[in-house]
């Protein structure tokens, strides 16, 4: 499978920096989004990181991530425009590449154990999406794609706000989607004109597709600087 990390954002969040590599004390924060697959770098063809040519420029960021990741099989894609949002920015680079099969695509921003994600693969689970869900007391709602959880899967997904319906058990998303099918992933996202995974998630639900809940016990979250902070001083 492939790894996708979309890099092309323009980390508004942090004064407009370039926010992969930004540091969490000694590492910067695409390291830390990384090293979570390392254990698991056998089932791994690549890992895609995706930014804007002017990023590339900028920040030489072939070069600087060669240099941190130079023995996984790494590839970097640049577009030459925005995007306006994951969605589109994954949908263009599977485009440029003619990537299909299984692939997760990953925020930069966290570090995640995807351990339970590749435990459900390998004991071959039937899924379409499968998605790291996290426990939503004491978190901030208008934070999280909000996901509706019952006997494990999915039923409803939201943004930023509760899903419809009733019933299960209402959890957060973390931004470290799996997918069977990255190439069916790509194609529902441009013909939804979607810029967040969350619409094309709605729509595999809604057409019957088995979407799997994976929950998380270990992650560390620094997208924004409060978060960042909370890493820094070891709070939750």
């Amino acid at each position: 499978m492939r790894i996708f990390f979309p890099i092309a954002g323009q980390g508004a969040r942090f004064g407009h920096k370039f926010k992969p590599f930004l540091t969490i004390g000694d590492e910067t924060f695409i390291e830390a989004a990384v090293r979570p697959f390392l254990r698991h770098s056998a089932s791994i063809e690549q890992f895609v990181f995706v930014c804007l040519e002017q990023q590339e420029r900028t920040f030489d960021v072939t070069h600087r991530l060669s240099e941190m990741f130079g023995d996984l099989p790494v590839r970097v894609v640049t577009l030459d425009t925005p995007t306006r949002g994951p969605a589109e920015t994954i949908g263009r680079a599977v485009e440029q590449l003619a990537a299909r099969g299984p692939a997760f695509v990953c925020d930069c921003d966290h570090e995640v154990d995807v351990d339970p994600l590749f435990a459900l693969i390998e004991r071959g689970a039937s899924y379409e999406a499968l998605l790291p869900v996290w426990p939503l007391e004491a978190e901030n709602l208008a934070a999280w794609s909000v996901a509706r959880v019952e006997r494990g899967r999915v039923t409803a997904i939201a943004e930023k706000k509760l899903p419809p319906g009733t019933g299960g058990e209402l959890f957060g998303v973390i931004g470290c989607y799996g997918f069977r099918d990255i190439a069916a992933v790509a194609q529902r996202a441009h013909a939804l004109g979607a810029t967040n995974f969350s619409d094309v998630i709605v729509e595999i639900i809604e057409g019957g597709g088995q979407v799997i809940a994976a929950p998380i016990e270990r992650a560390r979250f620094f997208g924004d600087p409060e978060r960042l902070e909370k890493v820094l001083t070891g709070d939750r």
